[in-house]
């Protein structure tokens, strides 16, 4: 039975642990090559997972997957993760740009470094990456990008401010304000360039997760609030979705995971793609 990714290149930035790991390895399980970048290959002392790690996985499936390490920051690197691409599989179908930099507090606090690594990281960087495979993705008549982005990039509601509202304590007392910030950024890209490459069945999609993920990285943050967390596989069902239907269909969303796979009706599987999730956990 055919795959929902037969014959596709996939790239997924940020796929050393949680999320990027969970896509690359959900979309390999359903046929895609994947090519999988971080900043290194092997795993750190501080945080658990890497880019060996998540190969090995999917590999052990049976999975086609090269890795590259790679600094978003350096537009150089950048433009060497979509010629490895091209090199190891001849084109690239779809791009999830995962990776991202934050730093939390008052925003008027962090030096101008840190403001723009973050805008660097989480916007300019997904932009670039997609400029270099759109030309590809118009010659073969299509392709999918989607930007993983964070419910922070909502606004807080005006004063007065409460105290017992959570997302206002959220702000006062962690503050989200430069990582939502540059997500909101980067979901504005998403929006403008799903209308600009519509002609040419180019899908440009946003997703987030409800509010968190129990990644290894969400988990090492400890940013001291209480947070709803939902399964990683959720996010990489919903990832599938928005990588793999018509761009008629799925373009120019904002998308919420849970929201996203209720509305169409979607069951989270594995991520091998074997059973339905909730099954599994029985």
């Amino acid at each position: 039975m055919p795959k929902s990714l037969d014959g596709k290149v996939a790239i997924v930035t940020g796929a050393s642990r949680g999320i990027g790991a969970a896509i690359a390895t959900r979309f390999a399980a359903e046929g895609a090559q994947v090519l999988i970048t971080a900043r290194t290959i092997e795993e750190g002392p501080n945080i658990p997972g890497s880019l060996s790690k998540t190969a090995d996985r999917i590999r052990a499936m049976g999975g086609q997957c090269a890795i590259v390490a790679a600094d978003l920051t350096n537009a150089d690197d950048r433009q060497r993760i979509i010629a490895s691409a091209l090199e190891e599989f001849r084109r690239v179908d779809i791009l999830v740009n995962n990776a991202a930099w934050g730093r939390f507090g008052p925003v008027h606090k962090f030096a101008l470094h840190h403001v723009r690594m973050a805008f660097e990281v989480n916007s300019v960087a997904p932009l670039d990456l997609a400029r270099a495979v759109i030309s590809g993705m118009i010659e073969r008549g299509g392709g999918w990008i989607l930007n993983i982005s964070s419910k922070t990039s909502e606004h807080p509601g005006a004063a007065p401010y409460s105290a017992s509202e959570r997302y206002v304590r959220f702000h006062q007392d962690v503050g989200p304000t430069l990582y939502g910030a540059s997500k909101a950024a980067q979901e504005r890209l998403t929006t403008g360039m799903a209308v600009e490459l519509a002609a040419h069945n180019i899908a440009v999609n946003s997703l987030a997760p409800d509010e968190a993920v129990a990644s290894e990285g969400a988990l090492a943050a400890d940013i001291g609030v209480d947070m709803k967390f939902e399964p990683v596989e959720a996010m990489a069902e919903a990832a599938l979705l928005l990588c793999s239907r018509p761009a008629s269909e799925l373009s120019g969303r904002i998308a919420i995971s849970l929201a996203l796979l209720k509305e169409l009706n979607v069951t989270v599987r594995t991520l091998d793609g074997a059973r339905d999730l909730a099954a599994s956990e029985n």
